[in-house]
Parts: C-alpha cells; sequence; structure tokens
C-alpha cells in the first residue's frame, strides 16, 4: 500500500459516513463476541450421501491409496501391491462384468452400483467396468455420476469390503469416462 492510500481511504469513509447519526443509547445492539476459531470438525462423506462434498473431493480414505490426475483416477488397497494395480491400468485381467450408470440419478446409480459390485463378487467375477460418463451431456456440462463413483470407491465400506484396486478405463473401454474395478475374492 503507498503513503496515500490511507489518506484516500480515510477520507472516503469519513465522506461515507458524513450524515450517519448515532443510535440512541437504548437502541444500540452491543456487539456478538468473536466466534472461537479451530479447526472444522472433519467428517468424511458417507456413501450413502451422493452429494456430499464438492464433486472433485475425495477426502482423505483410510482403505485406499487414492491418487487422482486430471480426469484420471487410481487407487489401491490398503497393503495392495503395487504391481496389480499397474497390471489392472494395463488392462489385465480381462472385464468380465459391465454397468452402465448413464442417465441415472444420483441415488439410483449409486443403489446399481452397490448391487453390480455385490452381485459380480458373488459370481466371482474379478475385474469390472463401471461406466459413469465424463459429464459431456449434464446440465452444467461437468461430470455428475464420476465423482460419485470415485467418492463411493475411496470411502465406503462396501467397496473396502469388496475391491482390491481400481483405475480408469483404458481408451477402448471408454477412458476417463469409466473406471475397472478389482474385485476382491468372496469370502467362503
Amino acid at each position: 500500500m503507498t503513503k496515500g492510500a490511507g489518506d484516500d481511504d480515510a477520507r472516503a469513509f469519513a465522506e461515507a459516513m458524513r450524515d450517519a447519526k448515532p443510535l440512541p443509547a437504548g437502541r444500540r445492539v452491543p456487539p456478538r463476541p468473536e466466534p472461537k476459531r479451530g479447526p472444522p470438525p472433519r467428517r468424511a462423506p458417507a456413501a450413502t450421501e451422493p452429494d456430499a462434498g464438492p464433486p472433485d473431493a475425495l477426502g482423505e480414505s483410510t482403505t485406499f491409496a487414492v491418487e487422482t490426475v486430471g480426469d484420471a483416477i487410481e487407487g489401491r488397497g490398503v497393503g495392495v501391491d503395487v504391481k496389480l494395480l499397474r497390471r489392472l491400468k494395463a488392462g489385465e485381467p480381462r472385464v468380465e462384468a459391465r454397468l452402465d450408470l448413464h442417465g441415472r440419478p444420483r441415488r439410483e446409480a449409486l443403489a446399481a452400483l452397490e448391487r453390480f459390485v455385490a452381485g459380480a463378487r458373488e459370481q466371482q467375477k474379478r475385474c469390472v467396468l463401471v461406466i459413469h460418463g465424463r459429464g459431456a451431456h449434464s446440465a452444467d456440462e461437468a461430470p455428475v455420476l464420476k465423482p460419485l463413483v470415485w467418492r463411493w470407491l475411496a470411502a465406503s465400506a462396501t467397496s473396502a469390503s469388496a475391491v482390491l484396486a481400481f483405475a480408469s478405463a483404458r481408451p477402448g473401454e471408454g477412458g476417463d469416462g469409466a473406471t475397472r474395478l478389482l474385485l476382491r475374492k468372496p469370502a467362503r
């Protein structure tokens, strides 16, 4: 700030307040105490809350090591070998089932995703593809289902028990409009 800038501000304030009159003593409101400042309470978005958090926020995951780069994502369960994630990104194993969520409302899409993953595990499928789209035809031309799927993968208890790793699909499978999931073997 330059030396004369404060003088200009003071003159502008004085000019704006020139015709102001103080409130009568009985009508004055005491100032409110300053709120206590501290970190806001942390709360991870629940998987059943499809609108939780901004579209690109995944929050911290305690069950997956998640990395996003641009429109792509990859994640692996804690303790899962990084080689497994590399293979998944490279297209191995082959996709055994697909779920297309295009055009579904958020809550319906989330329920369909949970049913699909549970069903695929029961059928002992190892690799599945979830097609969520890029958001090109959404009202704001921003993805709606992709961040929903990603938040579910990163934070859902169901995902933690069913998914070993996940990654954005390869170009021939839908690219960043789809996500590959490597499923855990069902418990016997």
